[in-house]
């Protein structure tokens, strides 16, 4: 994923203005919600109510726009990635590329030493309320934060930003075929209503109030950890776990933790439509990161399939042996002490002992391989001799490793 963090800006100086699309497409649809919904109540329209909210909070907002769109923490087909980002308007929070930029600016500015009250959810319950769900933030001099060209020249996901409100039309119309207004108002309004507030809601506790096992020294802000929201937001309100490790597609992270949202990756990857799923693991290190508790982790490494395996493995052979670039081959090293594996390793490999990374990990760039096969690459860069004996061996290697893998794993 591009580096979204451009330096400069303030993220600090700045004044709150209201902004009245926003503030009138919040009203009109709470108003709509709370009054048509008490002229059209029936336990079947609440049903609607129920399954539209979960559906598009699960794989709109959880996996579409959150842990795919804006942190690529998994791959899936474009068909996929495309139906998931437009269940995540369906929200109604946004289109796609706003979405991205509001997250990419609170992101950034939660990290520096000190940021505006309206970014870090500062103000009393009350005036964060006015503040996020009628007004925006205007920075005299804001962070150049743009999308990843990916995301930001899509022509789908630009269609989508320039019509998401109207994108409320389609799924209406078919909810008033299959029951007539009360369905409209309770599958269309009151779900845009509960989405918007509670997205509101969550930020502002998550925040605010809650338990954390990790702590970001020198940011301005600590994600908390919102227990009992757990399965009202998808797993989304582990919000500590995510400041700590913002690209893994898992966020309950600790024993009793739910999070569906990783429980559904779990089926798509068994039905082959996920792959290359980030755990904590496979996160860059971060030294300003700091443990609170000794809580162990239940975030085990995915095992990647064999032709995920196959590819990274080509991808790092390439770029090790034909790049200047060194390579980072870091691990717990309990059978092999560092000064060893340092005499194994060619020249550009730089070996650094990891206890809390549980298999040997050899990463170049964006690629990196796992065991075997890491040891392997790493042993291959010594010279032209080793880099032959390496390839030749290399898909012994990464079958060895991918079967090791899918034994492992016991989700």
């Amino acid at each position: 994923m591009a580096d979204r963090q451009a330096a400069g800006g303030n993220v600090f100086a700045g004044r709150v203005r209201w902004e009245p699309v926003r503030s009138l497409w919040w009203t009109g649809t709470t108003g709509v919600a709370i009054v048509g919904g008490a002229l059209t109540f029936s336990w079947t329209a609440l049903a609607v109510f129920l399954a539209t909210t979960a559906t598009v909070l699960l794989f709109g907002h959880s996996l579409g726009s959150h842990r795919k769109l804006i942190h690529d923490s998994f791959a899936c087909p474009r068909w996929l990635e495309y139906l998931l980002v437009y269940l995540g308007v369906q929200v109604g929070l946004s289109g796609p590329l706003g979405l991205v930029r509001q997250h990419d600016l609170r992101d950034h500015a939660q990290r520096q030493p000190d940021c505006h009250p309206f970014l870090r959810h500062g103000a009393s319950f009350w005036q964060d309320a006015w503040w996020q769900l009628h007004c925006r933030l205007e920075l005299d001099d804001p962070p150049q934060l743009e999308p990843a060209p990916g995301i930001a020249a899509d022509r789908f996901y630009r269609f989508l930003e320039r019509s998401w409100m109207l994108q409320q039309v389609p799924p209406a119309l078919l909810l008033y075929l299959a029951g007539g207004w009360a369905f409209v108002i309770w599958g269309g309004c009151a779900r845009i209503a509960a989405g918007v507030t509670g997205h509101w809601l969550i930020g502002h506790f998550a925040h605010n109030h809650g338990a954390m096992h990790h702590s970001v020294d020198g940011a301005a802000v600590q994600g908390r950890n919102v227990r009992l929201a757990s399965l009202l937001t998808m797993g989304e309100s582990w919000h500590n776990n995510h400041h700590a490790f913002p690209g893994s597609a898992r966020l309950g992270l600790y024993p009793g933790e739910w999070d569906p949202g990783w429980w559904v990756l779990v089926l798509l990857r068994r039905l082959g439509l996920v792959w290359r799923i980030r755990l904590p693991h496979g996160c860059p290190d971060r030294p300003e990161l700091r443990r609170l508790d000794d809580v162990p982790c239940v975030a085990a490494p995915v095992p990647q399939s064999l032709a995920d395996m196959v590819r990274n493995s080509v991808a790092v052979a390439a770029a090790l042996f034909t790049q200047a670039a060194p390579a980072s081959l870091d691990g717990p090293c309990a059978t092999m002490s560092v000064s060893c594996m340092r005499r194994l390793a060619g020249p550009r490999a730089v070996v650094t002992r990891n206890p809390a990374q549980p298999r040997l990990r050899l990463r170049l760039g964006f690629a990196s391989v796992v065991g075997l096969p890491a040891f392997l690459l790493a042993i291959g860069s010594r010279n032209a001799c080793s880099a032959v004996v390496a390839v030749l061996l290399l898909p012994a290697a990464v079958l060895a490793e991918s079967l090791r893998g899918q034994l492992a794993w016991s989700e």
